[in-house]
């Protein structure tokens, strides 16, 4: 799957005002998100990081052949809204696609991801509260004649079994962790996400010497007590469109034009432009 984006800066002091205009352009009300991003990284080669006893999904499968023997970053992402059955009506980053035809956003029916225990009390998180799904975002392609930035992704529910069993079968260890909390629209097939990432304070080892402990933070600190990534406060709108088939130029270039549409609504509001490729780099180093 291809995922087409474009991004633009916000100050904190124009996020109530921009809110309330995302909402005129979308015709919807903004949802509210809180996901937990836990990234990992890749502890041996990808070719044989699967335990001889453990054969991963078709999903999974997949998504390792997608990597193609590279060394990248894998992120699972708990989404913290609200229990699974809740009745929100939140929008899921996995919900809106362009499929091959093009068309209007595509609900999959995303699976409640009732999760097992952790298998272990000093890796423990809470993985029954919250649908998780293991995700991968590839190095965007060089900029070319396409006005936006693209690269390829995965995303794999995970409904079964505990994630970090999952994840630690693929041969990937934890090395830190962010909540991305902000607001989610859907136009058309845009996702539009006006959102910031916080910083998730690290617990060190009983050894005292401030090396980060190796596993998530339990229980995770209240959402008020995280410092932002940008200490502005500032925020970063994110437009995207996902395609189905990114062999598809017909659906390539609908997913672009659609994103610079929305570029062109958004001028003299946010600058809307296509995100430094370096910094979206996600290979280890």
């Amino acid at each position: 799957m291809h995922e087409l984006l474009l991004f633009g800066q916000v100050p904190p002091k124009r996020h109530d005002q921009l809110l309330k205009i995302l909402a005129g352009v979308a015709a919807m009300q903004p949802h509210s998100i809180v996901e937990r991003h836990l990234v990992f990284k890749p502890r041996r080669p990808i070719a044989s990081s699967t335990r001889a006893a453990t054969k991963p999904g078709a999903q999974v499968q997949a998504l390792q052949a997608q990597m193609q023997g590279d060394l990248f970053y894998l992120q699972l992402v708990g989404n913290m809204t609200g229990s699974p059955g809740s009745g929100t009506g939140e929008v899921s980053s996995q919900d809106v696609i362009v499929s091959e035809g093009g068309g209007q956003p595509d609900a999959n029916g995303a699976s409640n991801g009732a999760m097992g225990k952790a298998s272990a009390e000093d890796k423990a998180i809470d993985l029954k509260a919250h649908p998780w799904s293991l995700e991968f975002r590839d190095l965007p392609d060089v900029a070319g004649h396409r006005p936006v930035t693209s690269r390829l992704m995965a995303s794999v529910a995970i409904t079964d079994g505990d994630p970090l069993d999952v994840i630690d079968s693929l041969g990937y260890n934890y090395t830190t962790e962010y909540v991305l909390q902000g607001h989610r629209f859907v136009h058309g097939n845009l996702i539009l996400l006006l959102h910031r990432p916080l910083i998730v304070p690290p617990i060190s080892t009983a050894d005292q010497t401030n090396t980060p402990a190796p596993h998530p933070v339990h229980p995770l600190p209240p959402l008020e007590t995280l410092r932002p990534l940008d200490l502005s406060g500032g925020f970063i709108l994110q437009a995207s469109v996902r395609v189905q088939d990114g062999n598809r130029p017909e659906t390539m270039k609908a997913a672009t034009n659609e994103l610079v549409k929305f570029k062109e609504v958004m001028k003299g509001v946010v600058d809307m432009e296509v995100g430094d490729r370096l910094a979206l780099d996600t290979r280890m180093r």
